[in-house]
């Protein structure tokens, strides 16, 4: 008893000054407008959510630290990217394309929430993966060809301003069949849609229908969120 009494005791004798300690932060924040607690775990929170970064960037990052931030850097073909951790709580996302010298990526926000960083930062990663998968090969196929060919060119266009490594040529629905093997992807107008149950029966590909209001408008952006979100799911 006198054993387990003195434990208590010796107990009560470390735990008191640390709850004191912590009472004494509490009582103070209200005078300090930003809780001390808060800001611990705030930089807490910060770190946790580079190293979860760093966890989730593909090899070759380079984890480096200088007197205002911890950054994270690569070079890949042509693009310079880096993600800087500042220590006045600014995370800053960059893609640069050295052959040209354009900002492909940019932005940088200030670290006031755990999940909502985590949102954007895993944005980043999802267009740095598509700037890393290998080129991939898209066929595009209306009744004749025609209006597919230059819908094709188009979009191809608004793929490369995008920095995303996209062939896309076009055909019509009669050689298809023929022509699919060379292809990651089949894209059909909506002229066309109705053959689509006959098509995945011919051939073993991945068959997507242009939504029709973006196809009369020419919504080139909104058709290549489609295909990308496809492409990175499925990781082709």
């Amino acid at each position: 008893m006198i054993l387990f009494y003195e434990k208590n005791i010796s107990f009560q004798y470390q735990v008191i000054p640390s709850l004191l300690f912590l009472s004494i932060i509490i009582i103070d924040d209200r005078y300090s407008g930003v809780s001390k607690m808060d800001q611990f775990l705030s930089e807490c929170q910060y770190g946790i959510l580079y190293q979860w970064l760093k966890h989730h960037l593909p090899n070759g990052f380079i984890d480096s630290k200088n007197e205002w931030a911890h950054s994270l850097t690569t070079i890949y073909k042509q693009y310079h990217i880096e993600i800087s951790f500042y220590d006045n709580g600014v995370i800053e996302e960059t893609i640069n394309d050295t052959s040209n010298g354009d900002v492909v990526y940019y932005i940088h926000f200030l670290f006031l929430n755990f999940n909502q960083s985590v949102k954007i930062l895993k944005d980043f990663l999802i267009y740095l993966k598509s700037l890393t998968i290998q080129k991939k090969n898209i066929l595009i196929c209306c009744s004749c060809g025609l209006t597919s060919s230059l819908f094709a060119e188009k979009l191809e266009e608004n793929f490369k301003k995008q920095h995303m490594n996209v062939h896309i040529e076009a055909c019509d629905i009669h050689t298809l069949a023929n022509k699919s093997s060379n292809y990651e992807l089949v894209l059909l107008t909506p002229q066309v849609h109705y053959y689509k149950p006959q098509l995945l029966q011919l051939i073993d590909k991945p068959i997507i229908t242009i939504p029709t209001t973006d196809y009369a408008c020419h919504n080139y952006n909104h058709i290549i969120s489609i295909i990308d979100s496809y492409l990175l799911k499925e990781d082709i």
